[in-house]
């Protein structure tokens, strides 16, 4: 027989502050880009023209993760998330079934903590206002996660839908934030410190033009092969262009992969998070306009899950089953 744990979403806010997650998640990325991980391609497959993924990762210490993951834009006209997905955990040595949990909160705060990380590398020392633009499920997690580290009380904020503006403003006023609402993303980018891209767009929103010195941008929407956050300017005009996974973005965002073919940007100039934070690549220096771009790594799933069922087993929290 077989003894699961099940741990929810609300358990997972509950159990993994940003405190608690940020220092695992960096700890996770070294490790990755040590290549002390097993970490296989993710499997990605469109279902009705929607993205699924089938990620998977063994990271030392913590053991086996495997997450099924869809993103699904349609969804909110139904009444259901954007992304929803399931967590499973296996001992690494014994192979043991350990844990099942809630992946669409696990997913956003292990992003919120990715996030968090290349913040506190290279975000600049001048505190100005947090900006986000797609202010959906995933906004509040890295506006959370971020302001962890870079402790901005103001955030500027941009969607296309109104409703959805509506909602993160009221979230983030009830958490101590002055929000500013913008009518445009020129208008959001201007001033701002930190730039969170965090949208399902195709094509580029956000343009070099716009961007200056001493702001740093991060990127976890155009997350698939032919899709881009960002025009040719404003890639050419990042000092420091810093991925989760070289090989990750050079496959699965346009993003890179696009620029990286016109010749644009160079490969062995991409520096991972994980080099960064252990000083093998350098984070900010001076006046610079930084990018992290993201596009999610199983290592994440793998190491959040983990300290989650470690620490409801010490609180009691999940409620156990058997097979």
């Amino acid at each position: 027989m077989v003894k699961l744990l099940l741990i929810s979403g609300s358990e997972l806010e509950e159990l993994l502050k940003p405190e608690v997650l940020i220092p695992e998640i960096e700890n996770a990325f070294i490790k990755f880009s040590q290549g002390a991980t097993v970490t296989p391609p993710r499997t990605v497959m469109w279902v009705e023209g929607n993205w699924w993924g089938i990620m998977q990762s063994y990271v030392p210490g913590y053991g086996v993760g495997v997450k099924v993951v869809s993103l699904i834009p349609q969804n909110p006209s139904r009444g259901l998330p954007t992304i929803q997905a399931i967590v499973t955990l296996f001992d690494g040595v014994t192979g043991t079934p350990l844990a099942v949990m809630e992946g669409g909160v696990l997913t956003a705060l292990r992003t919120g903590a990715a996030s968090a990380v290349s913040a506190k590398y290279l975000a600049p020392k001048e505190v100005k206002p947090i900006a986000i633009v797609g202010t959906g499920y995933q906004a509040r997690y890295q506006l959370k996660f971020v302001s962890h580290v870079y402790p901005s009380d103001t955030v500027k904020i941009y969607d296309i839908k109104p409703e959805a503006m509506a909602k993160f403003k009221e979230w983030a006023s009830s958490q101590g934030f002055k929000v500013v609402e913008t009518s445009s993303v020129k208008e959001l980018v201007k001033d701002s410190g930190v730039i969170i891209e965090a949208t399902t767009t195709k094509e580029p929103i956000i343009l070099g033009e716009w961007l200056s010195v001493n702001q740093h941008v991060i990127s976890i929407g155009a997350h698939a092969r032919d899709y881009r956050a960002f025009d040719d300017v404003a890639i050419t005009k990042f000092n420091k262009i810093v991925v989760d996974s070289r090989k990750a973005v050079l496959e699965e965002t346009g993003d890179i992969r696009i620029p990286l073919e016109k010749g644009l940007i160079k490969a062995e100039d991409l520096a991972e998070l994980g080099e960064v934070a252990s000083h093998v690549r350098k984070g900010r220096e001076s006046n610079e306009l930084t990018l992290f771009k993201s596009v999610g790594l199983a290592i994440q799933d793998a190491c959040a899950a983990a300290l989650a069922y470690k620490l409801a087993v010490e609180k009691g929290l999940g409620k156990e089953v058997t097979l």
